[in-house]
């Protein structure tokens, strides 16, 4: 796998657009999956992980309090393979700012497997993501 930045917005639609991964990242106040458009400006950092020159993963890094939020995302077929190594490359184009991540309730496996990976919550907003009509708590990690 090739980890670099990317500005490929037809790469990173890709990755954010899978519908597999669109449905776990937006809530029920976010747009159709037509009509998503990335930002793209100098608060946020693409990092696309490569397999036989195929965008497989991605990281999404943004301003966020005094550091930046990560996301990442791996298209289903790359995740066995790949998930683990794509996340340690990716980090390393994290910068020496904290590292912060929102995770609501919903997503128990992925609030664990951050936890296992060092951060740490540092606060709860209650009842603040909505889907299908279900009310979650968000868990912001640092």
């Amino acid at each position: 796998m090739i980890v670099k930045e990317s500005t490929n917005l037809d790469d990173i639609k890709a990755v954010l657009c899978n519908p597999a991964i669109y449905d776990t990242i937006t809530g029920d106040d976010c747009p159709l999956i037509a009509d998503f458009e990335p930002p793209v400006n100098d608060e946020y950092l693409y990092v696309g992980g490569y397999v036989k020159g195929e965008i497989a993963a991605l990281m999404v890094y943004h301003k966020y309090l005094d550091g930046n939020e990560c996301h990442v995302q791996v298209l289903p077929q790359h995740r066995k393979e790949h998930a683990i190594n794509f996340g340690q490359q990716s980090l390393e184009f994290r910068g020496t700012v904290p590292l912060y991540a929102e995770i609501p309730d919903l997503y128990k496996n992925v609030l664990d497997f951050a936890l296992i990976n060092n951060f740490e919550v540092i606060e709860v907003k209650e009842s603040d993501y909505i889907k299908n009509g279900k009310t979650y708590n968000v868990n912001v990690l640092r």
